[in-house]
């Protein structure tokens, strides 16, 4: 078989339709679509059971509610293709002919990871031009790219990964109900060292309108995401994933990190969390990695003394209640709001 379609399925009804048809419409049809149900109760298990019935390929496993990740090793697990693909439940190829082309690709080349260009859904626009530090979610160019060159951890959606080669260096997703796609495609291209890049969009991602409902043990998931990147790209050398995973804590994320902290996380085990972080930021390699000029690595050191602060803060601002605290909380929030202003044009910087 040559290739193996693993959704992981978590209450996606509503897209999970138009997400196996775009799957059954695949000129590739040597293949299985593998969705893991992860304890939906808005009957998509049943969705796909339907499907069964017409279609061979179409494979059902349930499990209790453990997250994307476990949803996706179940499915690796399962797997009988040459090649996996991942496909979240709400999202969609949006030519028959993608996963033809990216076999094909890594097929020829004999490739372990093979893969293309990202494009968003927002409502009814499609977003296919990157840059700034999304810039790695597109190629312009078909060929070989070393990943020291790419160093890059978003969008792992987007390749096909030779199955053996995943079971043989033990890649899995880790266990966080929250970024646990970053530190699975930073180990494996790492262990692969290279791949194949080809320059058609390979992947939809829609853009729900539903936010994150986080939860102090989400943010906690989070914080170990990165904290994992970090640690691994300060002792691998990718001076741009270090680079990238701190600007995400300082800017991407400050927003629900603090404010989790500070009105969910009574024992502030989240704010204690930032400051064990600290010491897995190596400021020399951000610097070195250019992404930030030299007024804005300036700007990064409040962070350690704002998490201090924070912390000496939590149980007060906890027992005085949110509405008291107020103003408070923008005092001790300033430096990373201000790092975070600070920090969001290099998203347009090429």
């Amino acid at each position: 078989m040559n290739l193996s379609i693993i959704i992981p399925v978590y209450n996606k009804s509503e897209y999970l339709t138009e997400c196996i048809e775009s799957v059954q419409r695949q000129s590739l049809k040597d293949s299985e679509i593998i969705c893991v149900d992860d304890g939906s109760t808005d009957g998509s298990a049943e969705l796909v059971s339907e499907f069964q019935k017409t279609d061979g390929r179409v494979c059902l496993i349930r499990q209790q509610n453990l997250g994307a990740g476990a949803a996706r090793n179940a499915g690796v697990k399962a797997a009988k293709g040459e090649y996996v693909a991942f496909l979240d439940a709400d999202d969609f190829y949006s030519s028959k002919d993608t996963l033809a082309r990216i076999y094909a690709a890594a097929k020829s080349n004999n490739a372990l990871i093979c893969g293309g260009s990202f494009c968003e859904i927002r409502s009814d626009e499609r977003v296919i031009q990157f840059d700034g530090v999304m810039s790695g979610n597109k190629f312009d160019a078909e060929g070989w790219v070393d990943f020291k060159d790419y160093q890059f951890d978003y969008g792992f959606y987007r390749f096909i990964y030779n199955r053996d080669f995943l079971i043989k260096n033990n890649l899995i997703f880790p266990d966080y109900l929250r970024y646990q796609d970053p530190p699975f495609m930073l180990r494996a291209f790492d262990a692969a060292g290279r791949f194949y890049a080809i320059p058609d969009v390979t992947y939809c991602y829609r853009i729900n309108d539903c936010p994150v409902k986080w939860t102090t043990e989400k943010v906690l998931d989070l914080l170990c995401g990165i904290e994992e990147n970090l640690k691994f790209s300060a002792a691998r050398g990718y001076e741009r994933v270090h680079a990238l995973n701190y600007y995400r804590l300082c800017n991407d994320f400050c927003g629900v990190i603090v404010d989790t902290a500070l009105r969910k996380d009574s024992t502030g085990n989240i704010l204690k969390k930032l400051a064990d972080m600290q010491s897995s930021v190596n400021f020399d390699m951000i610097k070195s990695s250019e992404l930030f000029t030299d007024k804005e690595n300036k700007f990064s050191k409040p962070l350690s003394e704002l998490i201090q602060k924070l912390s000496a803060q939590s149980a007060r601002l906890h027992s005085e209640g949110w509405f008291i605290n107020k103003k408070l909380f923008r005092v001790y929030t300033w430096p990373v709001r201000m790092l975070g202003k600070a920090l969001r044009d290099i998203k347009h910087r090429k």
